[in-house]
């Protein structure tokens, strides 16, 4: 009966941890400095600059009409040291542990920008908003339309404890040197999980393993 209950509290655990959006941006208008996310999972942290889309110091806001992009992109490839991009950051909530799945998009630009050979762009991330790291490879876009970035395979974005801030940085390359490229007004959503943390650590299910095999093997020496 005890084994069945914990099947069943890890088959219940297992559906409540299938990934959802957790964050969502929609832009509905022009030159747009930072916005905070119109969709946040309740199991984050709040609070600015939390789930605020920010720029680099190099993406400037831009005229673009229904829209969160840039006249600052250039075609000098992607580089975590370039300062022309978007950022955000999450964290989860006390008692509880943020997984990332993927990053989808709508992007919209100038024709020149992402003509031909297209746009490649890519997300990187951090723990101290200092170092970055790029995330897999870049994707490429060619003219408007959306993109997906694959995060599940990225081991430092999963299981990320209460006491971390993951930060999350967009970096873009085109074919012009004059930007002119961002998220469109249908924007971004975040996919992940944000799960209760009160699953042990498997050394700690081992010592409790050891401390149960300890327990039979000292009634069997009684009988």
């Amino acid at each position: 009966m005890k084994k069945a209950l914990v099947i069943m509290a890890v088959l219940a655990m297992a559906a409540a941890a299938q990934a959802e959006v957790i964050l969502n941006w929609a832009f509905l208008n022009s030159n747009i400095v930072s916005q905070s996310a119109d969709t946040t999972n309740a199991n984050l942290d709040s609070g600015s600059p939390l789930n605020d889309m920010i720029r680099g110091a190099g993406a400037g806001s831009s005229i673009g009409a229904s829209s969160f992009r840039t006249l600052g992109f250039q075609n000098n490839g992607i580089n975590v040291a370039n300062t022309d991009f978007f950022q955000f950051s999450l964290s989860a909530a006390a008692g509880y542990e943020l997984s990332l799945t993927s990053i989808t998009g709508a992007f919209v630009g100038t024709g020149s920008f992402s003509t031909n050979l297209g746009v490649d762009h890519q997300w990187a991330y951090s723990f101290d908003d200092s170092s970055y790291t790029l995330i897999g490879t870049a994707v490429n876009r060619v003219g408007n339309g959306s993109s997906t970035f694959d995060f599940s395979g990225t081991a430092a974005l999963q299981n990320v404890a209460d006491t971390s801030t993951v930060y999350l940085r967009y970096y873009a390359t085109g074919q012009t040197s004059t930007g002119g490229w961002g998220f469109a007004s249908a924007g971004i959503q975040v996919d992940g999980t944000v799960a209760p943390s009160a699953i042990p650590e498997p050394a700690t299910m081992g010592l409790l393993g050891l401390g149960a095999l300890a327990m039979v093997l000292r009634r069997r020496m009684r009988k």
